[in-house]
């Protein structure tokens, strides 16, 4: 089991570095410069006036809470950014909101009025050496085009050797074309999430102490540098909405990666 812990570290280590890992950093009381959400989300939640923990890092970090006016439809979704303002009330980061700040706009949607809910919001766009004091959010709410369909697949404990083998044995040019048009990046977030889905039923078998599942380890570690190369030119070619899936994803991983892992 110490053999699969190693690869599970090193494994989830790499998965967070793919989507833009974090370190430690300081931590600052903030607190609200303005209730009202910007953009159209306003019509569904406000921001609750309270001290927040605004968190410095590689990419900083802040967890909100935000009070239902009500539900987002279910054929919209929304994305969500941080504005961070020093204490004289000038801005020091305002990036605009898109699937790499906030995307889990699936618990939009199933909070009820009157209810509170807490998300984090990420901030790419971090403050360096500024001191943050006052945050305020900004939205932006579209139509969510998947909402009738899903190229989702599940993982399948059942699954053959030889399945994840053709996942492992994919060439680059299999991944994704030399171009970096939308279609391409649909091809790439496919592959991604059959590898994932894969690389999840060997967990479970690994977990179980099945060493053929083990060996697989130095392929799984070299699709996942591939993915991640691929990944690190991504951000200014895919839209909102595939950086969305990307991270629906990659956090299906880590949360099987921290359950194989307790």
């Amino acid at each position: 089991m110490n053999t699969f812990k190693l690869f599970m570290v090193a494994f989830w280590a790499l998965a967070i570095v793919s989507c833009g890992g974090k370190k430690g950093g300081d931590s600052f009381e903030v607190s609200v410069d303005n209730t009202t959400i910007g953009g159209k989300l306003s019509s569904y939640f406000t921001l609750v006036d309270k001290t927040y923990k605004y968190k410095k890092g590689i990419v900083d970090e802040v967890n909100v809470e935000l009070q239902c006016i009500e539900p987002l439809p279910e054929n919209l979704k929304a994305y969500i950014a941080v504005e961070v303002l020093d204490e004289d009330g000038n801005v020091i980061s305002a990036r605009k909101a898109d699937a790499w700040s906030f995307s889990d706009y699936d618990v939009l949607r199933q909070t009820s009025s009157g209810q509170t809910v807490t998300i984090k919001i990420e901030n790419h766009e971090n403050v360096g050496e500024e001191i943050p004091a006052k945050i305020r959010l900004s939205s932006i709410v579209e139509e969510d085009d998947e909402i009738n369909g899903s190229n989702s697949l599940t993982s399948d404990e059942s699954s053959s050797d030889d399945d994840v083998a053709s996942i492992l044995d994919e060439s680059d040019d299999d991944i994704i074309s030399t171009s970096s048009g939308s279609e391409d990046w649909d091809n790439l977030l496919q592959s991604y999430e059959q590898y994932v889905d894969k690389y999840i039923s060997y967990l479970k078998k690994a977990s179980k102490g099945d060493m053929t599942a083990l060996s697989e380890y130095p392929a799984l570690m070299q699709k996942a540098q591939e993915f991640s190369d691929k990944m690190k030119n991504a951000q200014s070619s895919m839209s909102a909405s595939q950086w969305a899936k990307y991270n629906e994803i990659t956090q299906k991983m880590l949360k099987a990666a921290q359950e194989m892992n307790e």
